[in-house]
């Protein structure tokens, strides 16, 4: 059986994971500005007290929220980037998540993150470190695709990467300024680099002569 320290310190970690769900939803539905900690104790259903006690304030609760989130994503995304299939294939399914993401209010919550950065020059160092970290798997798959293919790249590794970063970027940005109405001429966009990583790769497995 587990010790009554074992016990609190659960108790305290599922606390910790109820204020930070509050809050990533909370930022995602209404925005960083009107979170406030006590906004978010009474989404959480918390004390508000428990909230700085766990974060300190709304700056850290902001870059637990941001660094949490950053983590999930790039744990879903190396899983499916080390997986099986073609890249075209892996390609397709990062790009299918858009919506899933759009939906579930973490572009608009990332967004909100980055904005609060503006002010806060901790908190835009935390996002800076997100989106590099994304941008280094993003390289890395590159890398090793180029190798296993024998790809002559038109450009270096990490300059594809930030290229793909910046598209996903863009798109992001744009669909928040139209409130997400609009997904055509995005997705098109995103098929049109599946279609041109597949035909790489289907020139890349022809035999030769």
């Amino acid at each position: 059986m587990s010790s009554p320290v074992d016990r609190r310190r659960a108790r305290g970690i599922d606390k910790r994971e109820q204020i930070l769900d509050a809050a990533a939803a909370l930022i995602g539905r209404i925005g960083y500005a009107a979170a406030s900690t006590r906004a978010v104790a009474t989404e959480a259903d918390v004390p508000l007290s428990l909230v700085h006690y766990h974060f300190g304030s709304r700056g850290g609760l902001l870059a637990a929220v941001l660094e949490r989130e950053n983590a999930r994503l790039l744990e879903r995304q190396r899983a499916l980037f080390a997986g099986e299939g073609t890249l075209a294939e892996r390609w397709r399914k990062a790009a299918a998540f858009l919506d899933e993401d759009l939906d579930s209010g973490y572009v608009r919550m990332l967004w909100e993150l980055w904005a609060a950065g503006l002010a806060d020059p901790a908190l835009a160092e935390r996002w800076r470190a997100s989106v590099m970290g994304w941008i280094e798997l993003i390289d890395e798959t590159i890398t090793r695709w180029a190798e296993t293919h024998d790809v002559a790249l038109p450009l270096s590794t990490r300059t594809l990467a930030n290229l793909v970063a910046s598209v996903y970027q863009g798109i992001e940005v744009d669909l928040l300024a139209a409130g997400g109405n609009d997904l055509r001429g995005h997705r098109e966009l995103l098929a049109t680099l599946g279609d041109l990583i597949e035909s790489v790769e289907a020139r890349a497995t022809q035999p030769v002569g």
